[in-house]
């Protein structure tokens, strides 16, 4: 894990009456430490009880992200496969949750990290398998269901380490302290793993072998929808489809430069050197 560009830390906690105040708990007593090391860095705490205002929150870090305000995301709400929940029992779909952190990381140049002390909170990185933008820079979230306690204490460690060297790898390890690789609890990706996912799936299924040529077929019978190319015959509607398509490399590149945000900073061509070669041959 890279350091990447960050000024300051929110704690989001939307947990029920009664349970455990874990993000409370992490920003009145284990970020101290954090503060003490790392002066400059700003930690704010919130505390939305409904899907409104959890998105409302999201809203105002984009606000401030806007200005120059960097931040790192820390979540601390109950999960399931299909989304985050809030206190009031609403569900905020991971979908919804992926959309407004694309236009966070936007406006950070794509410097976006999101930790989600969270049941399943990994499967954010599901949702975010699509090429068309690049929801963080990077993400640690569990999937599987981790007690109250074993977050107070985990997370409290990983900060401390973390903000003390930045050494992003060892801080990890903290979280999964005892666990063989296999059934790590919790789970890292950054935006070039997750990209080298999502193009490596849409390549075998779409531009080579048989879902190569359903896509070109898909495209022929959507092109033939129009009466002046159904004119001209099915032969040349697929002529015109194979012309049309441009090749690996070239498509590669353009999917590369929109989820990495390139045409609006280009510093970020050097950021993620990614070559459609090795993703595809892995």
């Amino acid at each position: 894990m890279s350091a990447n560009i960050f000024n300051k830390l929110w704690v989001i906690e939307s947990l029920p009456q009664g349970e455990l105040r874990t993000g409370k708990n992490l920003f009145d007593n284990e970020l101290d430490k954090a503060k003490q090391v790392q002066q400059d860095l700003v930690v704010e705490f919130a505390e939305p009880t409904t899907k409104s205002e959890l998105l409302d929150v999201l809203e105002k870090i984009h606000d401030e992200a806007m200005s120059g305000l960097y931040p790192m995301i820390h979540f601390e709400c109950h999960g399931c496969e299909y989304g985050l929940g809030t206190a009031s029992g609403e569900l905020v779909a991971w979908d919804e949750i992926r959309d407004v952190l694309i236009k966070i990381n936007w406006a950070t140049k794509l410097n976006l990290m999101i930790v989600i002390a969270a049941c399943n909170g990994a499967h954010l990185i599901k949702v975010c398998t699509k090429l068309d933008a690049a929801p963080f820079w990077a993400i640690i979230g569990p999937e599987i269901e981790v007690t109250a306690g074993h977050i107070q204490d985990s997370f409290g460690r990983f900060y401390e380490s973390f903000f003390s060297d930045l050494d992003g790898d060892k801080a990890i390890a903290i979280l999964n302290e005892g666990a063989e690789k296999q059934n790590r609890t919790y789970h890292f990706l950054s935006a070039a793993g997750l990209f080298s996912k999502a193009y490596r799936a849409y390549h075998d299924s779409y531009c080579v072998g048989k879902g190569g040529q359903e896509r070109i077929e898909y495209l022929v019978t959507e092109a033939l929808k129009n009466i002046n190319v159904k004119k001209q015959g099915v032969t040349w509607a697929r002529q015109q489809v194979k012309k049309g398509l441009v090749s690996n490399d070239q498509e590669f590149d353009k999917l590369r430069k929109r989820f990495f945000f390139i045409s609006d900073y280009p510093e970020n061509n050097e950021r993620f050197p990614l070559f459609m070669d090795d993703i595809v041959s892995r």
